[in-house]
């Protein structure tokens, strides 16, 4: 398993990151079609925490713990991540692996009651323009996707990873919405301040395109934990709603399907 180590505004310190590496690699015991891993280190005032997406053969496990010194929150993080991989192995071990395009997480399960599919969208870079026309093809009335940026710097590398964005429809037409690059470098995220346009939609056809993103003021999106978007598109009659997930500080959008609900997420 290939195990990557990020620190935020942070010194990570040879000890700790070998503390941490070790212990993600005795979840290979649990279940041995683990791919790679990503633990995500920082420090917020008095918390030290600590986030670790994992990814598996048709699976992806998410966690995040804090305490008051990152050692102890690495080993609380690493017996919830045990607990999620087990309990997803046991209710898998007599089926097939899920399609990597239908994600369960048992995180997810235990918190909504509900078996909720996660969609990961494609990690190639588009433009404003190849995702609507690509919305419109699907037949959606949403679309989350990586927006590509002009130029990859080595300040922007984490911006260009973590760059999705979101264009759906609304009453009176289509909007965009993207996270500002300042926010995601600062990991300070502040619904109200994300870039929002408005989509002129004076042409959408294949051939010849014309589409104008007019920049608008404020945003509408909320702050949720998927636990609460559940409960939110439950109480509604909408049939998606974009949402900032708090749990990952990633841009999602939950939706219906048929009685059952699914979030697409970016790929991590």
């Amino acid at each position: 398993m290939n195990i990557n180590i990020t620190g935020r505004r942070m010194e990570m310190s040879s000890n700790l990151q070998d503390h941490a590496r070790k212990k993600i690699k005795k979840l290979e015991r649990y279940f041995d079609q683990l791919i790679d891993a990503h633990l995500i280190m920082y420090i917020d005032k008095l918390d030290h925490g600590a986030e670790l997406i994992i990814n598996g053969d048709g699976v992806q496990f998410y966690g995040a713990e804090k305490s008051g010194d990152m050692y102890s929150s690495i080993d609380l993080l690493m017996d919830k991540m045990e607990k999620q991989i087990v309990k997803y192995k046991e209710k898998h071990s007599e089926h097939k692996a899920t399609p990597l395009g239908e994600l369960s997480t048992v995180e997810l399960e235990e918190e909504s009651g509900k078996e909720l599919l996660l969609n990961q969208v494609s990690n190639k870079p588009i433009d404003g323009v190849e995702a609507f026309l690509e919305m419109k093809i699907d037949k959606r009335d949403f679309i989350l996707f990586k927006k590509g940026v002009n130029e990859v710097k080595k300040d922007t590398t984490d911006y260009f990873n973590k760059n999705y964005s979101v264009i759906y429809k609304t009453a009176d037409g289509y909007k965009m919405l993207e996270i500002p690059f300042e926010m995601i470098r600062e990991n300070n995220y502040e619904t109200e301040n994300f870039i929002v346009y408005d989509l002129l939609v004076h042409d959408d056809s294949l051939s010849n395109p014309k589409i104008e993103f007019r920049k608008n003021s404020g945003s509408d999106i909320r702050k949720l934990s998927l636990h609460e978007a559940v409960k939110e598109i439950e109480s509604r009659s909408g049939q998606f709603l974009p949402f900032f997930n708090t749990d990952t500080n990633y841009i999602n959008v939950i939706y219906k399907n048929g009685k059952n609900f699914e979030v697409m997420v970016p790929t991590f």
